[in-house]
């Protein structure tokens, strides 16, 4: 087993995988005490339930979901529409607030590894709030919101 891509000491048990166009581009493997961001550790079979998209609604417009994001309170779902614009608005935050995002090469760092930097996650959740926030209002506003 190869060694964490973070600590260089403890063997990974956590890999994660990035996939460009169906195509493997990188493996990040971490221990995991590298790891705890991602919750698979101590997330419970509540928590994993919680997780899942079957059965769920997409929050904005009340089609099926097809993804979400588990955040500060309870998970938010969306369909592949609504969640095609959250993506939007993000890269429009990213593109905005932190361009050195989209300047990480393999030569320079991993994309992977700012993905692991606990200041990135921070901005990328706050980021998460934002858009989900401002995808409410444009919903709303423009009659698409199914509480419209």
């Amino acid at each position: 087993m190869p060694l964490c891509a973070k600590c260089h000491q403890n063997e990974a048990t956590i890999h994660f995988t990035t996939v460009v166009n169906g195509v493997e581009e990188e493996t990040a493997h971490l221990c995991k005490d590298c790891a705890p961001f991602t919750g698979l550790p101590t997330l419970d079979l509540k928590e994993l339930a919680a997780l899942s998209v079957i059965g769920k609604k997409c929050e904005f417009c009340g089609q099926p979901a097809l993804s979400g994001v588990k955040g500060e309170g309870d998970p938010v779902y969306w369909c592949f529409e609504c969640g095609q614009e959250f993506g939007r608005i993000v890269t429009d935050f990213i593109m905005s607030e932190r361009p050195d995002v989209f300047r990480r090469s393999k030569a320079d760092h991993s994309f992977l590894s700012i993905c692991f930097d606990p200041e990135f996650q921070a901005w990328s959740e706050a980021a998460n709030r934002k858009a989900i926030q401002i995808l409410r209002e444009r919903r709303t506003q423009d009659g698409r919101d199914k509480a419209s």
